[in-house]
């Protein structure tokens, strides 16, 4: 009985104390300071930012801890992380102490600094074995590790990273540190640095193996190889191989790596390891907009034709306003590495407000790529003949033409179907000559720009702007055919503007085209969570009917909010755009636009 007493008695008594330590905690956080005030001394002002940039006390000085014990506790490592701020800034003999003072809303936090003196750098030494006479390794200095200069570690690790790369690229893969010692000299407030390699052998690179090369001809792959066997170890050898590949598109990966090593003297094997996209693809897409109706497009795609990356292409488009079919053969690797050689056919219907017209084209173009990365240029020459009946006037010719396009793309972005960062350039000039009583010798231009620029990462929110300059020189506007004239408005141009109605327009409103064009237009972008964004534009753009434009007639604009939904194949977009000078009679309240990818 009596133990069982005591047992009660100890229970409550416990009970009693857990209650008396959780009031005197609450007490304690309702006694906590609701916000503090920090001040550096003894620090100068181009170290103090430094400090604040790693002071957890700092960026929380809106949220406050619970209690004073645990601001001194956040105090107090910040401190820690002070020393070593300043450490890796040469002040090897920096203290900093954390004091508070004050209570409530008063409370100061401040951190007492003596920095000491500024260390520099010592002579740096560089030590190699004798047997690697071959490495021509940068001096010391070069690479920012003068002595005097102040010893700042990033220095430091800057320099051995670099030595390391300078060995890769004379061909020792296999480089090494060995040691890296650091000696400081208090009575000099010096710091002395020491680099010990081991460089490895020099590799010269030797026969190439690959694996997941079933179904490919042998000789397609050899011509993708960046080196004749002897060849020096060099990163971009190897690197080069795998772009190359990698633009086939007939590969979801491709790993190229050193082999094992071989008996000494030998040449250095090198493995490819090829994961192989499905060769064939059927794809399907659509489209809606209110001023061009529905677009539906299919896709057949053979990506290695003959076994030798030929690929093979159909696609076929049926609008409410226009209808194609087309094929082409590509022919990789013609003549030369990463030239590509194309031959198209296409046959085409437009039913455009401005137009009708039945066309068929047949041409061939090689393209190569040129300025890397990113860059291409190509030079083609194309046959058309094509039944124009233009609405305004009801004219109806025939034309013939032979037409020469060159073409020079830039892509300097960082994704080709959403990108964020960079920009994009496209310039193409095309002479056209006239095989027919219809029509006159020309020569079109079109200039294409767009740049991206990230403002935030998170969220993330970019902003994008792009432009477009066009002219067709040499022929009367109409001598010019009217499904070869410019014309703006539309998705492509001028969201919130019927598609080509931004442009010389007859007494009964019909399209008539123009031979200069001028567009701009710019995007912000956010993206609200991995999967949905939106977007807010502003569109300008205009044809105009002589080849220089006519600035007194003034550029139309459209504006508008978007949504955006990330899939694989690029964002689905959603656009809702209005005119901002609605014309009476010639313009609607609004427009609506649903594709696949940005808008540029």
């Amino acid at each position: 009985m009596r133990r069982s007493w005591v047992r009660r008695g100890s229970v409550v008594a416990g009970c009693f104390f857990l209650l008396g330590v959780l009031w005197a905690i609450s007490a304690w956080a309702a006694d906590g300071p609701p916000s503090y005030s920090v001040v550096f001394r003894g620090i100068d002002p181009s170290l103090q930012s430094l400090l604040q940039s790693v002071s957890v006390t700092v960026k929380h000085r809106d949220h406050p801890p619970a209690n004073l014990f645990l601001l001194r506790r956040r105090a107090k490592e910040d401190a820690e992380a002070f020393v070593q701020a300043l450490k890796s800034k040469g002040w090897f003999d920096a203290r900093v102490e954390a004091l508070l003072s004050g209570e409530g809303a008063s409370t100061v936090v401040t951190f007492l600094a003596d920095t000491g003196p500024l260390y520099h750098f010592g002579p740096p030494r560089l030590h190699l074995p004798l047997d690697a006479p071959e490495l021509k390794p940068p001096s010391l200095e070069s690479l920012g590790l003068k002595a005097g200069a102040p010893a700042e570690s990033a220095l430091v690790f800057a320099a051995g990273d670099a030595l390391l790369t300078h060995a890769r690229q004379q061909g020792f893969p296999l480089i090494r540190q060995l040691d890296h010692r650091y000696d400081l000299d208090r009575d000099r407030h010096l710091l002395h640095v020491l680099f010990d390699l081991q460089p490895g052998p020099r590799v010269r690179l030797g026969q190439v193996h690959f694996s997941g090369d079933e179904g490919l001809d042998p000789s397609f792959l050899a011509r993708h190889l960046a080196w004749r066997p002897g060849a020096v170890y060099h990163p971009k050898r190897l690197e080069r191989i795998q772009r190359s590949l990698m633009g086939t598109r007939l590969f979801s990966s491709v790993a190229v790596t050193l082999g094992d090593q071989p008996a000494q003297g030998e040449l250095w094997p090198v493995a490819i390891r090829l994961t192989q996209r499905k060769h064939k693809t059927i794809a399907a897409g659509a489209g809606y907009s209110t001023d061009k109706g529905i677009n539906l497009k299919g896709l057949w795609e053979h990506r290695n034709a003959f076994h030798i990356g030929q690929r093979i292409n159909t696609k076929t488009e049926l609008g409410t306003e226009a209808q194609s079919i087309s094929l082409s053969h590509e022919t990789p690797d013609f003549r030369q590495s990463g030239q590509k050689l194309t031959l198209a056919l296409q046959m085409e219907r437009s039913l455009e407000d401005a137009f009708i017209s039945q066309s068929i084209q047949l041409g061939a173009n090689v393209l190569r790529p040129v300025l890397a990365p990113g860059g291409e240029a190509s030079l083609g020459v194309e046959w058309r003949i094509a039944d124009v009946m233009e609405k305004s006037g009801g004219v109806r010719s025939s034309f013939a033409t032979t037409a020469i396009p060159m073409a020079l793309k830039l892509d300097r972005s960082d994704d080709l179907l959403d990108p964020g960062q960079g920009w994009r350039w496209g310039s193409e000039l095309k002479p056209v000559i006239a095989l027919s009583a219809a029509g006159q010798p020309h020569a079109r231009v079109v200039n294409r720009g767009s740049l991206y620029h990230t403002l935030s990462s998170a969220p993330r929110t970019v902003w994008a702007l792009r432009a477009e300059a066009d002219t067709v020189v040499g022929a009367s506007h109409d001598d010019l055919a009217a499904d070869q004239r410019l014309y703006a408005g539309g998705s492509g141009t001028l969201r919130g503007v019927g598609y080509q109605l931004a442009g010389p327009l007859d007494s009964e409103h019909k399209r008539r085209g123009g031979r200069s064009l001028l567009a701009v237009g710019t995007e912000v972008r956010w993206l609200v969570n991995p999967s949905v964004g939106l977007v807010g534009f502003l569109d300008g753009a205009r044809s105009y009917e002589d080849q220089v434009p006519d600035f007194s007639e003034g550029m139309l604009f459209g504006a508008g909010i978007g949504g955006r939904y990330l899939t694989p194949v690029g964002p689905l977009r959603l656009d809702f755009g209005i005119p901002l000078r609605r014309r009476d009679g010639v313009d609607d309240p609004f427009q609506i636009y649903v594709s696949i990818g940005q808008a540029f």
